[in-house]
C-alpha cells in the first residue's frame, strides 16, 4: 500500500511540475506577444501622429480620412475576448491602456497643432465655400466661351 501512495504522489509531482512548466511557457509566449502589440500601437500611433502633421499641413480635408483610419486601428486593439482576459490578465489591461493613451496623445497633438495652423470648423467651411465658389467661376467661364465660340460668324 505505502508503495502505490509513493507511486501516486511521484505521479501526482510530476503532472504537476508538468502543468506549471505548459502554465509558465504559456505565460512566457503570451507576455511577449503582448509585448509586441505594445510596441507595435506605440509604432502605429506615432506614425498616425507624423502623418496627421503632414497631412494637416498638404491637405487638411483629409484629415477626416486619417481620423477614421486611426479610429480603426484603435477600436482593432481595443475588444478583448474572455479567452484573451484569461490568457493575457494584466497585459492585456496595460495594453488596452497603452493604446487608449497613445490615441488620447495622438488626438490631443493633432487638435493642438490644427489650433496652431488656424484650423478649425470655421476655416475648413470657408476653405470649402471657397472651393465651391472656384468652381462655379470656372463652370460659369467655360460656359461663357463655349457660347461665344458658337456667336463667331463663320466663314464658309
Amino acid at each position: 500500500m505505502a508503495n502505490k501512495l509513493q507511486k501516486a504522489k511521484q505521479k501526482t509531482s510530476e503532472l504537476s511540475a508538468n502543468a506549471r512548466n505548459k502554465a509558465r511557457n504559456a505565460m512566457n509566449v503570451s507576455k511577449s506577444a503582448a509585448g509586441k502589440t505594445v510596441k507595435t500601437s506605440k509604432r502605429l500611433a506615432s506614425n498616425a501622429k507624423a502623418k496627421t502633421e503632414e497631412t494637416i499641413e498638404t491637405s487638411p480635408l483629409a484629415m477626416v480620412a486619417g481620423g477614421v483610419a486611426l479610429g480603426a486601428i484603435i477600436a482593432a486593439l481595443l475588444p478583448k475576448s474572455e479567452r484573451e482576459k484569461k490568457i493575457l490578465g494584466g497585459a492585456g489591461r496595460k495594453l488596452n491602456n497603452t493604446a487608449k493613451l497613445a490615441a488620447k496623445a495622438a488626438k490631443s497633438a493633432g487638435a493642438a497643432h490644427m489650433v496652431d495652423v488656424g484650423l478649425n470648423s470655421e476655416a475648413l467651411r470657408r476653405q470649402a465655400k471657397d472651393i465651391f465658389q472656384k468652381g462655379v467661376e470656372t463652370a460659369k467661364t467655360a460656359s461663357k466661351a463655349a457660347k461665344e465660340a458658337v456667336k463667331t460668324p463663320r466663314e464658309d
